[in-house]
């Protein structure tokens, strides 16, 4: 019986053993980095995918302006019964010679008529406005595209860049928690020989509990910064993703502002752009009601084959053929003033958008100085906290030889380690702070990178 059950024992091991291994087999593991990161947001964004059927919906519309400069051909076919058959009235003396009658029928029962027509635009501004019209609406439509990439560009490096403060926090603190154990450690065999008080050994005891909720929260704060990045990038959460970069990664970045033309700012500003092609619309939109004014001439070609008959005997019908080509000149005269008070609204969007748009630019130079401000600042920050680290760790040594030698005390230690943590998390902070402000002003810059 003891044997029975101990080999079911091993089975029911080896078999959990196994469907651990394949759960683990099924977990896919990515190694991300920003640009990876970026990459997956361009290639899933649902907005980009939409805009850019968009784009080949604008391409057909463009041509389907473009083949109305095209000739146009049409066919058409009638049969006709003459129930009542048309009639001529004549003259008396015509009257007098066929026994009083005064009118005479005019042709069969039947009647057959197949047309062939084409036209062939020569001079119509409309139409060649309106190409250029769609043109730009296309060209709007790309910097549309071009916007929701920035979009999601600045969306993703604000939740990669918070994932690596997080991670930097964490480590920073896991640090600070290792140094408190390893104090407590020593402090407790020193309680237990006799050697320092127990006043130290509580002191060294909080000082451990007391970081341990910073820890959990800085753990938490990963969680939730991770679960924030998946999101963005819509990546399942059977995904390990293992990040091996770090904010010190992007130190390389302290030198932006060196090659920043501020000139080209504005140009390149996605918002702006978007408002010029919108006034540039309006304006052609100004010019196509402008040219309803003006008249147009179109070729036109006809050929028509015919024929009348009493009966359907169509074998023996008689057919004639009749072709005609000219010229259809049509001046627009009179409208009512419809066109005038169209173009008269148009005149006043144009207006409205160009105020818009000079309060926007006047918005976005602020928002550059701000972000450029912001940059200065941090580079400032960085450079003074890395001396705090330095000075923060010097003093957390000596505080650790002082206490080991009997020269210094618990709450000397402590401090110095607290100071010690703060220096780090702060200059990871600052690093944070630089990267976002770079982050805002490359958006406004209409960077896609």
């Amino acid at each position: 019986m003891n044997n029975r059950f101990f080999k079911l024992l091993i089975l029911g091991l080896f078999l959990c053993s196994i469907e651990s291994f394949a759960q683990e087999s099924k977990t896919l593991k990515l190694d991300l980095d920003l640009a990876t990161a970026l990459k997956i947001a361009h290639d899933n964004n649902p907005t980009i995918k939409i805009a850019e059927i968009e784009i080949k919906r604008q391409d057909y519309a463009k041509k389907e302006a473009i083949g109305s400069l095209l000739p146009s051909l049409n066919a058409a076919g009638q049969y006709t019964d003459n129930v009542m058959k048309q009639v001529m009235f004549m003259p008396e003396s015509f009257a007098t010679l066929m026994g009083g009658q005064k009118y005479m029928e005019m042709g069969y029962k039947n009647s057959f008529l197949a047309n062939v027509s084409v036209q062939l635009p020569l001079v119509n501004f409309t139409l060649w406005q309106n190409i250029q019209n769609k043109q730009n609406d296309m060209e709007m439509i790309i910097e549309k595209v071009r916007a929701s990439k920035i979009e999601m560009t600045k969306q993703v490096k604000d939740a990669y860049y918070a994932l690596l403060l997080g991670k930097s926090s964490l480590k920073v603190i896991e640090q600070s928690f290792d140094n408190a154990k390893e104090t407590l450690k020593n402090v407790e065999n020193s309680y237990k020989q006799g050697v320092v008080s127990e006043y130290d050994y509580i002191r060294a005891q909080v000082n451990v509990n007391s970081i341990n909720p910073s820890l959990i929260n800085a753990k938490n704060g990963v969680d939730l910064a991770t679960m924030q990045l998946r999101m963005i990038l819509s990546l399942p959460s059977d995904i390990d993703l293992t990040i091996k970069e770090s904010l010190e990664s992007f130190t390389d970045n302290l030198s932006f502002l060196n090659t920043l033309d501020k000139r080209s700012i504005m140009s390149d500003n996605s918002d702006l752009r978007v408002l010029d092609y919108n006034i540039r619309g309006l304006q052609n939109q100004l010019k196509i009601i402008n040219t309803q004014h003006l008249p147009s001439l179109t070729a036109v070609g006809s050929y028509l084959y015919q024929t009348q008959s009493e009966d359907f005997k169509i074998a023996d019908y008689t057919w004639i053929g009749s072709a005609s080509i000219g010229l259809a000149l049509n001046v627009p005269i009179f409208s009512g003033m419809t066109k005038v008070n169209q173009a008269k609204q148009v005149k006043m969007a144009i207006k409205g958008l160009q105020m818009q748009r000079d309060y926007a630019k006047q918005g976005i130079s602020l928002s550059v100085e701000s972000a450029i401000n912001s940059i200065n600042a941090a580079k400032e920050q960085l450079t003074v906290n890395k001396d705090a680290i330095k000075q923060a760790q010097r003093g957390y040594e000596i505080a650790k030889v002082r206490y080991q030698v009997g020269s210094g005390t618990i709450l000397e230690l402590n401090s110095s380690e607290l100071s010690l943590t703060q220096a780090n998390l702060v200059y990871q902070q600052s690093l944070y702070n630089f990267l976002s402000a770079q982050a805002n002003l490359e958006k406004v810059m209409g960077s896609e990178k």
